[in-house]
């Protein structure tokens, strides 16, 4: 039986048994659904074929890893390999050890292993880039290719254990390492594990941590590679050394720009391999590159929380302004009507119904442009004619152009069917339809709707024109801007903004073209058939 463990994401601790003929994973897939909004709905394969378990990339937004390698093909995964998908980590296992896997110590365990200090390197800026010089003068001279390639994978992580986690999976690829694990100091001083890796073939029930030296790393700020404790008085022989075996183990700290973040530890058996003190510069150099990406991730957030604050409150002080406004004529129109009740007079109440029912529009029409524009999601397609729809919206609009003296006409041609979602195209020719009827003069307004299909009939155009007052070229660039409006209390700002969302999920454009004083031109070219289902 083989099995994924999540040991990092929105479902921590969740074991999927994978099936040989084939188990998907993906936003929405029943076999393995991770609610991760970094997945693909379709993201990756693995399956099993001639006597190995292999996994593939299904074509995703943002690819699949195996311990930091990218899946540019279908790859083998063997028990042990983290698998990382957007910003989740999977542990596969093929089923030889499960519900075993090996645990790090928790910190009241950590005075088990202890070490002696074979060397030590600062961690400052000064000793990285002297390291990094050195480094390059080895036989190790790719290590200084491989901390480029750590700071560019690592950059565009939005996730602290996700970053942990790759960083560890690179450690692994660049050291003969048969353990490693990354520890931050937490908000009451604590050190709390955040991510690690442990070899299979190093399986064993505890992976010692020694508090002393972890104390020595963080206060002197030094990394060290340590290894038998016996010939080094700063520990004490009561670390048991013999009932651990001798390891070799690197220990250096993760430095932000003001403070220690925490430390990374790097272990192996000395039977395997014996760690260099070119390998302690390399890791101290990680340890320093992973804390100032720590600290630009948190500033992100930081800077990012504070954005969406701001945006927050310019959101509310514009939807309270248009709200306002739609309900002061809603109440003036509902006045009139009850006015026109208490006098008995059915026309004075005729005459004054338009304006609620227009007030009611508006406030509908604004309630659906929010939650079109602030809802991500995929549209569910159906065979939908364009021109049914037009016509529609015409038919609702028609009443109100006729009151104030303004044609609404119509040129539809004959045009193929499309593959969209009704309500949502609806919402978005009604909001082009709707605001060309808005800029245009009373008594001699023109609006007009034209559809066509271009020259190979692959794509439906559609065209809303109108003899308005125009838009100036410079306000041109932002009219598509939420919340930004040429029509002053008339207009919310989010008609066009919904409708070049709408238009772009289903796989078209939208342009325009306008003059001032002489009116705009808006032109949707959408796909017909199959062109726009995923």
């Amino acid at each position: 039986m083989a099995f994924f463990k999540v040991i990092q994401g929105p479902k921590r601790g969740r074991i999927f048994e994978l099936k040989k003929s084939g188990t998907e994973i993906g936003r929405q897939k029943e076999t393995l659904p991770l609610a991760d909004e970094m997945i693909s709905r379709q993201h990756a394969r693995v399956y099993y074929r001639n006597g190995r378990w292999l996994i593939e990339d299904l074509g995703s937004a943002n690819g699949t890893f195996i311990d930091g390698m990218e899946v540019s093909r279908p790859m083998p995964v063997f028990s042990g390999n983290h698998v990382r998908c957007g910003e989740t980590t999977l542990e596969f296992s093929d089923g030889e050890t499960p519900g075993r896997m090996p645990k790090v110590h928790e910190e009241e365990d950590l005075d088990h292993f202890g070490s002696t200090i074979v060397a030590s390197v600062p961690s400052d800026e000064d000793s990285v880039i002297m390291s990094a010089k050195e480094i390059g003068l080895t036989p190790q001279a790719e290590s200084l290719r491989f901390i480029y390639d750590l700071a560019t994978d690592t950059s565009t992580i939005l996730s602290i254990d996700t970053l942990l986690q790759v960083t560890l999976d690179k450690i692994f690829q660049v050291m003969k390492a048969d353990s490693s694990f990354a520890m931050l100091i937490k908000e009451d001083g604590k050190l709390g594990i955040r991510a690690s890796k442990i070899k299979p073939s190093a399986f064993q029930e505890r992976v010692p941590i020694s508090r002393k030296i972890i104390k020595e790393v963080i206060s002197k700020q030094v990394g060290v590679l340590v290894s038998n404790a016996e010939l080094d008085d700063r520990f004490s022989s009561d670390d048991s050394i013999h009932s651990l075996g001798i390891r070799s183990t690197i220990c250096v700290p993760i430095k932000g720009r003001e403070k220690i973040l925490g430390i990374i530890q790097t272990s192996c058996s000395v039977s395997n391999h014996t760690f260099t003190r070119n390998e302690l510069r390399l890791l101290t150099v990680i340890g320093y590159q992973t804390g100032l990406a720590i600290d630009n991730l948190r500033l992100y957030k930081s800077l990012v929380q504070n954005e969406r604050m701001a945006v927050m409150g310019e959101t509310v002080a514009f939807l309270s302004h248009d709200i306002k406004n739609i309900l002061q004529a809603l109440s003036g129109g509902m006045d009139l009507v009850d006015f026109g009740l208490q006098q008995m007079s059915i026309e004075k109440a005729k005459e004054a119904w338009p304006i609620v029912q227009r007030a009611l529009r508006q406030i509908n029409q604004l309630v659906l442009n929010m939650l079109a524009f602030s809802k991500e999601r995929e549209p569910q397609f159906e065979s939908v004619k364009i021109n049914t729809i037009i016509e529609e919206i015409v038919e609702l609009e028609k009443i109100g152009a006729e009151q104030r003296g303004v044609i609404l006409v119509t040129d539809l041609h004959h045009v193929p069917p499309i593959q969209a979602e009704k309500s949502a195209l609806q919402q978005a020719l009604l909001n082009l339809i709707s605001n060309a009827l808005d800029v245009v003069p009373d008594d001699s307004g023109v609006v007009t709707v034209n559809s066509r299909p271009d020259e190979g009939n692959d794509h439906v155009i559609v065209v809303v024109s109108d003899n308005g007052g125009g838009i100036e070229r410079e306000q041109l660039e932002e009219i598509f801007t939420p919340f930004f409006s040429t029509k002053g209390q008339k207009g919310t700002g989010l008609g066009l903004a919904v409708t070049r969302k709408v238009i772009k999920e289903h796989g078209g454009n939208i342009q325009v073209s306008s003059k001032v004083n002489m009116g705009t031109t808006f032109t949707i070219t959408l796909p017909t058939g199959d062109s726009t289902t995923k």
